[in-house]
């Protein structure tokens, strides 16, 4: 008699709870993140169905009977907080250019509302290919939301530059615009010259600074086929994930993304406030409208489960070892 399948290695049914697709989920952590969400009046599975278990390609999370702790699985749970995230950024910076919602510029809205769509798509795509083991466009991918997030700060805080993107009407006007602004860290020297005015030193020779910049190094090796491996790599038995560095620094960096955002603009949750009451007004009870009204709630819980990543331990993985 075949034997049924595993749960974890099934994509999990529509209504079926949160935990469902997180198998061996830390209980702890569970409860600390839905906690935050009932402290903030908003219902965490109802989120959680309209923006995560709707991603193309969504899969649940591979049970494993021989793991000796759950990180593995804590660290796909709270990927996923920062794809709802995200995803309501974008309907929120949609609400908000469609209805001329005060707080950010038409051109900020414009390009919030852009990278944060190839955000989504990027966000979901890495979650795939860490869910079926295939690291190096998992590489690829980390690098590239990596360089959307510098470049939506960038965008939050310089309206002029905003302004520029918002004009780029062709394939060469996108790329000149990323040539001169954003390549080669420039956008990143932006926003640590920015985040320093506000008492945060992430200038070029800091601790910080060095580690991000291995990590890129050792994401961007990934763009370029290696010709000394000629291995695919092999799953070990009982692995949940085998390419969890690049769905961990992905993590860490939309985290970033919400907390430096805040920082650097503190109008900017209340502007996203604004843009989801508008978006709720004038589309009821749709999704979009859904996902709008909760960017500004979870942007502070987002803030408020920062504790839940071991950034020591992140920043040491990435330095001690190839992703």
């Amino acid at each position: 008699m075949r034997q049924p399948p595993q749960t974890g290695d099934l994509i999990a049914l529509n209504g079926a709870a949160p935990e469902r697709s997180y198998p061996n989920l830390s209980p702890q952590l569970l409860a600390r993140v839905t906690q935050l969400w009932s402290a903030a009046g908003i219902e965490f599975d109802r989120h959680w169905h309209a923006a995560v278990r709707s991603l193309p390609g969504f899969r649940a999370v591979r049970r494993s009977e021989t793991s000796s702790d759950s990180a593995d699985v804590d660290l796909v749970f709270l990927f996923d907080q920062c794809v709802l995230w995200v995803r309501a950024v974008h309907e929120a910076a949609n609400a908000g250019r469609a209805h001329e919602t005060p707080g950010l510029s038409q051109a900020q809205w414009h390009g919030l509302a852009a990278l944060s769509a190839r955000l989504t798509e990027q966000l979901a795509a890495l979650r795939l290919l860490a869910l079926t083991d295939l690291p190096m466009p998992a590489m690829q991918l980390a690098r590239s939301i990596s360089e959307d997030v510098d470049m939506a700060l960038v965008l939050l805080i310089r309206r002029k530059l905003a302004r520029r993107f918002a004009e780029c009407r062709t394939v060469e006007d996108a790329s000149d615009f990323w040539r001169r602004h954003i390549a080669g860290g420039r956008a990143f020297r932006s926003i640590s010259e920015k985040l320093y005015s506000v008492g945060i030193d992430h200038s070029a020779d800091t601790e910080y600074a060095q580690w991000r910049r291995s990590v890129l190094a050792t994401l961007g090796a990934a763009v370029h086929s290696n010709a000394l491996n000629t291995r695919l790599p092999t799953r070990r038995q009982g692995d949940v994930l085998l390419n969890g560095d690049s769905l961990q620094f992905a993590t860490f960096r939309v985290h970033e993304f919400c907390a430096f955002a805040q920082l650097l603009d503190p109008t900017l949750t209340e502007a996203l406030g604004a843009a989801g009451k508008a978006a709720k007004a004038h589309g009821a009870t749709s999704p979009s409208a859904l996902l709008a009204a909760l960017a500004a709630p979870l942007s502070h819980i987002l803030i408020g489960q920062v504790q839940s990543l071991d950034t020591f331990d992140t920043r040491k993985r990435h330095a001690d070892k190839p992703l």
